[in-house]
């Protein structure tokens, strides 16, 4: 019986494995999310939303990229890839760590990974526990995925911290409105962009409206 709970044969869905991404997220996010990540690998929603993003990005189907920091960081600051290369250097991330767990037929999965950052700077949503918040908000519209519901399922326990409260709210909202009218951004390349304004790519996925000329990422 614990065997059949743990892998209900019509989702797929791991539970005993989501059970340990609760146990574990607050204290270690990264643990957290492996485990969620397990949780959805072989369930019929993961196969649903990789059909769906697929198919959105069926233009770069099969490209991997690799991205120099160094390269991107001699670039203007209000580009896209020089706003992103300074993102990642102050947080001290190396976007090509996870290179080496990808073949070329995880195009979609190397794609989805490194796209996390740029999209912190493409939606203006800071590192931190709330902008977090607010980027899984706009992930959860363009994406659907388990991952960044999960995450969302967080936030009725955040709301209880009264410094958080409104911050918190105003960023969700934020999140999805974006989310909403950003077009499918799975299918933007944005290694072919870095040299872009980073206001003229908001403007080619449709949401440069929400984000004053002055205002920067």
């Amino acid at each position: 019986m614990s065997t059949f709970i743990s892998k209900l044969p019509f989702t797929g869905i791991n539970w005993g494995e989501c059970l340990s991404a609760y146990r574990t997220f607050l204290a270690q996010p990264a643990k957290g999310i492996n485990h969620i990540n397990a949780a959805q690998r072989y369930s019929n929603w993961d196969a649903w939303v990789r059909q769906r993003l697929e198919k959105q990005a069926e233009h770069l189907r099969g490209k991997t990229f690799r991205i120099d920091l160094a390269e991107l960081s001699k670039l203007p600051a209000d580009t896209l890839g020089g706003s992103y290369a300074r993102h990642m250097l102050a947080l001290g991330f190396d976007p090509n760590a996870f290179n080496n767990v990808f073949e070329d037929e995880d195009w979609l999965d190397q794609r989805a990974t490194l796209s996390h950052d740029i999209y912190h700077v493409v939606t203006g949503c800071v590192a931190s526990p709330l902008g977090e918040y607010g980027l899984a908000a706009f992930a959860i519209v363009q994406y659907r995925d388990m991952l960044n519901t999960f995450i969302l399922s967080f936030v009725p326990l955040s709301l209880l911290r009264p410094n958080w409260t409104f911050p918190l709210l105003r960023n969700l909202w934020r999140g999805f409105k974006i989310g909403r009218q950003c077009q499918p951004i799975i299918g933007y390349a944005f290694e072919q962009n870095w040299e872009k304004p980073l206001s003229q790519v908001r403007q080619e996925l449709g949401i440069g409206a929400l984000y004053p000329q002055a205002q920067s990422a």
